[in-house]
């Protein structure tokens, strides 16, 4: 990003920080100007109220908030404006709170332009400094409010929204849909208002960080929301072309709801006939006070009811004052801390790795899990680095259990394996290396009950390969994940099945 910095108060942009004229040309004025250069920062002036209708935030430009600086939304429906291309269309947003009766949760601010937008593709880009994003009051009559989106986008890339505050708002504070490469750090979001206060809703998001951010919202405030279809769509964003939501950070934030969840997932994607492009994947949640956590599991738009696929979630250190039922019920594999789920799923391989986990000691990109024209899942390139394909489950000692893998290799040596998640330690193996398609089976009892990795890998580095067409176990049937008393043992916080 270039070091070009301008700031709208001076000329030619003018802007008056008056809070009573709208700024919003001007403020576009300046972030077009700087965008056409090649990128840089334009700065809301210090102590000054920015009076403000919709601004379209482009690639490499920084909108930075001087201290104290305020972007208030007006309660005109003059001067709104979308982007078509490179130039803005005036367009009228929707006013009140639902745009439909009859999809349910029809909230306006999934079709009106959110209130500062990076239209689709657009990338390194950022809003920071330490002041506040302020949306419109109008008294107690909802019906009057414009609501919008504080901050959205969709299929943007490497973002940073820092340190800002966001107040009064009446819809979702921030929408990141399907984007990649982004952090939120210290973001502070209070002040709801009429209902459905929801801070980050991360949909079909990658490689995302949500760090040092302190919420008290009237809804959801950090959640992964796995769509497609979404019948809500609108002219800046849709859910028919997901992807899944894989490798996000959620630490050393505090967060409470008013009213449901301060943490959680909306597993929605069920629908998509390639689950692997919904998939919830590496999620890694440390070190956070939450004052709730569950999960939304229904999607309301289908009657579909089968488990979302959901795989490798770590807890740790983390502060939960209370846990909904809903989350003890979501089929998590491969999950420390809390229980995993119970049995395999996506036995018969034709979703590829879809709830399989990849495991390997080589940072090698050609030791993968692909899939063939058949039904089955091939592991290759094993002389790169010792592999393993597995799912993460919860077993009881007292249960015996039986893993059958119907499998082929290249005459490499391989194993069946049950491994204490904790310890890492093999606790049942089996070895096998034949080249033709056969169907092994490994019996087993765990030493104790806890989370196990279940499943096959490489025994040795050689050039070849494993084909697995199919898994089945059996067993564990004692093992539920209701979670009937909740102690603390040593400051540790401790989930007991009864």
């Amino acid at each position: 990003m270039n070091n070009i910095r301008v700031c709208v108060t001076d000329e030619p942009f003018c802007a008056k920080g008056d809070g009573t004229g709208n700024d919003r040309e001007a403020i576009q004025k300046a972030i077009d100007y700087v965008y056409s250069l090649g990128g840089g920062t334009v700065e809301l002036t210090a102590g000054r109220t920015f009076l403000s209708t919709g601004i379209v935030i482009k690639s490499n430009v920084t909108l930075f908030f001087g201290d104290g600086a305020k972007l208030q939304q007006t309660l005109s429906l003059e001067g709104y404006v979308k982007p078509v291309g490179d130039t803005y269309v005036p367009y009228t947003p929707i006013i009140g709170h639902n745009f439909s009766e009859t999809i349910k949760w029809s909230h306006t601010w999934y079709k009106n332009y959110p209130f500062i937008f990076a239209p689709e593709g657009s990338h390194h880009f950022a809003i920071k400094g330490n002041g506040t994003i302020r949306m419109a009051k109008c008294g107690d009559d909802a019906s009057k409010l414009i609501r919008l989106c504080p901050v959205g986008f969709y299929r943007a890339s490497d973002f940073e929204i820092c340190d800002v505050t966001i107040s009064n708002y009446h819809g979702y504070a921030m929408m990141p849909f399907t984007s990649k490469r982004g952090l939120f750090k210290n973001i502070k979001i209070f002040e709801w208002c009429h209902g459905n206060g929801d801070g980050i809703c991360m949909m079909n998001c990658q490689d995302i960080r949500v760090t040092e951010c302190k919420m008290f919202t009237g809804d959801d405030s950090v959640y992964i929301f796995s769509s497609y279809r979404d019948p809500r769509h609108s002219e800046w964003w849709n859910s028919d072309e997901p992807q899944p939501s894989v490798n996000i950070e959620i630490d050393h934030n505090d967060l409470k709801s008013n009213h449901c969840k301060a943490f959680g997932m909306i597993l929605w994607g069920i629908d998509c006939p390639d689950l692997e492009k919904v998939e919830v994947r590496n999620v890694n949640v440390h070190d956070n006070h939450f004052v709730t956590m569950g999960n939304w599991l229904y999607n309301p738009y289908t009657a579909k009811t089968e488990p979302h696929p959901v795989t490798g979630m770590r807890f740790e250190n983390n502060k939960i004052d209370a846990i909904e039922s809903n989350f003890f019920e979501t089929q998590i594999s491969d999950m420390n801390c809390f229980r995993s789920m119970r049995t395999l799923r996506n036995g018969d391989f034709k979703d590829g790795r879809v709830f399989w986990v990849l495991g390997k000691n080589s940072d090698d990109d050609s030791v993968k899990i692909t899939r063939g024209d058949e039904n089955f899942a091939t592991l290759s390139h094993l002389d790169k680095g010792v592999a393993s394909i597995y799912q993460g489950l919860f077993f009881k000692s007292a249960e015996k259990c039986s893993l059958w893998i119907t499998a082929q290799t290249s005459g490499v040596n391989c194993r069946m394996f049950v491994r204490d998640l904790d310890t890492h330690e093999i606790v049942a193996e089996k070895l096998f290396n034949s080249t033709e398609k056969e169907r092994y089976e490994l019996s087993f009892n765990v030493p104790k009950d806890g989370n196990y990795h279940i499943g096959v890998e490489s025994v040795d580095l050689a050039d070849g390969c494993i084909k697995i067409y199919e898994a089945e176990f059996a067993g564990n049937i004692d093992s539920g994940t209701d979670y009937n008393r909740i102690t603390k043992q040593g400051g540790k916080i401790i989930y007991y099945y009864d």
